[in-house]
């Protein structure tokens, strides 16, 4: 770092006339100056303030030398050569130069030494340089990296000022052209001084943005819990995932930046990098650039967005680890296959193929497709060994419109408009399919259906019907299992409606045989809820009638058990019958030619 200092001398006769000038070369400000001589000087020029005569103190005079800068200090001995000059101390002449209206001079503390040191002993005139009018100087500072410069502003010590334009000039030859702060000069020159103020900044390069991808479509991790209109979170529902139809715009490819050029306090340019360019990533499944706009990714066909580095790759088969409290219930457009389990009240819905790894634990699986669970299938201990043909009952839940393949059930609901398949055995669960249910592999000894409801349109097989425990165990096959379940219910509203007729036709008796109970006409209200009830028993009538003319018996219709059949189990085919309180051998049932239900080999 290079300082310079400038002055301003003012030449006399001419005192209005300026001039810059360096220090270099002159002599060092701290040097004294002595002259030996046989007379004192007379002083050759006045103090540039007007100051009284000085009075011989001690034989000091001061005046300012020739050069109009140096303030001189002359010493005069008695003239008897034998009386000792003065001990004085800086104070004194300090005090001196003060008084002799020399006070703003910058003061030569090392000529003021020397002074008092010789006078004592000196029996010769001295004549020794003490002071001098010095101008105001500056000092540029430029920073290593040449990104800032600072000026310092000496003040005057009796000189003149700098001007604007001399410490302007000051600025172009230490090399300061660019990011100048005139504001910041201006205020040091009026004030007179300054100390490392910055005058001059300059302006960094700004690098180039690389290549940046803009996301167009949600993640999946950007799901969050349902809130609902009380203020609770279901954090099982995280709302559906995201799925796209081809075309669909999946990215956005933003090009890099050149970057902003710098400059530094020298005027030097500052070149920035640029960014870098990056292509979308190869090979993105499902994804392709826009025909129409090389920068823009869009789905080529219909599924799930999945985020990769610089790209989105759209895939038809969703793949989950899992499903629980970290994905949140599922529902998707398409084919989903979940690695494990399928845990505690969570739910999948989906309009393709869904295959689970594990077992569904309580949770509830719907689809369009067709339902492929390695494991088994759990729900709580809340059958109740009655039939009911309502999937409200049980917390685990498999629903298709294709096949259902599991290795097991247990107190769970299984519906298929295909087949249902166990591997191994069904425990108090209920099986529908309006194709067929078969538990176990034929010719062997699993394939146990345990408690519970099977219903098919024309086939069940089981390897074992009921267990030695005696609960109730009920196949029944024959009749499409969705119109058994419409008649099921309608039959429990006729039932409700024929108990609130009776219980009617009790207070209409009642009020007959009692004429004075009939307050408000009681009986008059009594018939008329009444005639309401018996005209909905018609309609039910009507619609049992319809229902069971469309039930007709499949033609193949038949219940196959492999290997045993215990007490408590029930065999329901084409509205037919079969109970047994014993153990009994395999068969197979079917109705003969008169209607009847036989088991036969």
């Amino acid at each position: 770092m290079h300082n310079k200092a400038f002055t301003m001398r003012r030449k006399h006769p001419n005192p209005g006339e300026l001039a810059i000038t360096s220090q270099r070369g002159r002599q060092m400000d701290n040097a004294p100056t002595t002259t030996d001589t046989a007379t004192p000087e007379t002083p050759t020029a006045a103090p540039a303030a007007a100051a009284p005569a000085v009075a011989d103190t001690g034989g000091i005079t001061l005046a300012i030398d020739s050069d109009q800068r140096t303030l001189l200090a002359t010493y005069t001995p008695a003239s008897d050569g034998a009386t000792p000059g003065p001990k004085l101390q800086p104070a004194d002449i300090h005090a001196l130069v003060k008084t002799q209206g020399f006070g703003d001079l910058w003061q030569n503390d090392t000529g003021i030494q020397q002074l008092i040191q010789q006078m004592p002993g000196t029996k010769l005139p001295l004549k020794v340089a003490i002071g001098e009018k010095r101008d105001a100087r500056c000092v540029v500072q430029i920073s290593k990296d040449k990104m800032s410069a600072t000026l310092t502003l000496a003040p005057p010590q009796g000189g003149v000022n700098l001007t604007l334009e001399q410490v302007q000039a000051a600025l172009g030859e230490k090399g300061v052209r660019a990011g100048l702060l005139e504001e910041a000069i201006s205020a040091a020159v009026a004030a007179g001084q300054a100390t490392e103020v910055l005058v001059a900044q300059g302006k960094a390069c700004v690098n180039g943005e690389n290549t940046r991808f803009e996301q167009l479509v949600p993640d999946m991790a950007e799901r969050h819990p349902h809130i609902d209109e009380h203020g609770f979170a279901d954090f099982r529902d995280l709302g559906d995932l995201v799925v796209v139809k081809a075309g669909t715009p999946l990215m956005r490819r933003i090009p890099p930046t050149p970057g902003e050029e710098g400059f530094d306090v020298g005027g030097n340019a500052l070149r920035p990098k640029p960014g870098t360019s990056w292509p979308f990533a190869p090979g993105l499944k499902g994804a392709e650039t826009d025909p129409n706009d090389a920068d823009l990714l869009v789905a080529s066909v219909t599924g799930q967005p999945v985020m990769v580095s610089r790209g989105v790759k759209v895939d038809p088969n969703i793949v989950l680890p899992q499903v629980d409290l970290s994905t949140g219930n599922v529902k998707f457009d398409g084919a989903i296959q979940i690695k494990g389990d399928v845990t505690d009240g969570m739910k999948v819905t989906c309009s393709g193929d869904v295959t689970v790894g594990g077992a569904v634990l309580a949770g509830v699986i719907e689809a369009t497709g067709n339902v492929t669970i390695k494991g088994g299938v759990i729900g709580h201990s809340e059958y109740n060994s009655k039939e009911s043909g309502l999937s409200s009952w049980f917390s685990a839940k498999v629903v298709a419109q294709g096949h259902i393949h599991a290795k097991y059930a247990e107190n769970a609901y299984l519906r298929s408009e295909a087949n249902v398949e166990l591997e191994d055995y069904a425990l108090h669960s209920e099986l529908t399919a309006l194709g067929h249910v078969v538990v176990g592999k034929p010719g062997g000894k699993k394939g146990k259906f345990i408690g519970g409801h099977a219903r098919a349109t024309v086939s069940i097989r089981v390897a074992e019907a009921g267990s030695d425990a005696g609960p109730l165990t009920v196949l029944q096959a024959g009749f499409n299992p969705a119109l058994t379940k419409e008649l099921f219910l309608l039959d429990q509203r006729k039932a409700k409606h024929e108990a609130e007729v009776a219980n009617l036709q009790k207070i209409i008796d009642f009020v007959t045989t009692h004429p004075e109970r009939n307050k408000d006409d009681l009986s008059g209200r009594a018939t008329i809820t009444q005639e309401m009830h018996q005209s909905e028993l018609l309609e039910l009538e009507a619609q049992r009638a319809h229902l069971t003319e469309a039930m007709q018996l499949a033609g193949d219709a038949h219940i196959a058990v492999d290997y045993a059949i215990h007490g408590g189990t029930e065999v329901r085919l084409g509205g037919k019958v079969w109970k047994t309180a014993e153990r009994r051998e395999k068969g197979v049932f079917r109705l003969n030619e008169a209607g009847e239900l036989v088991l036969g080999s």
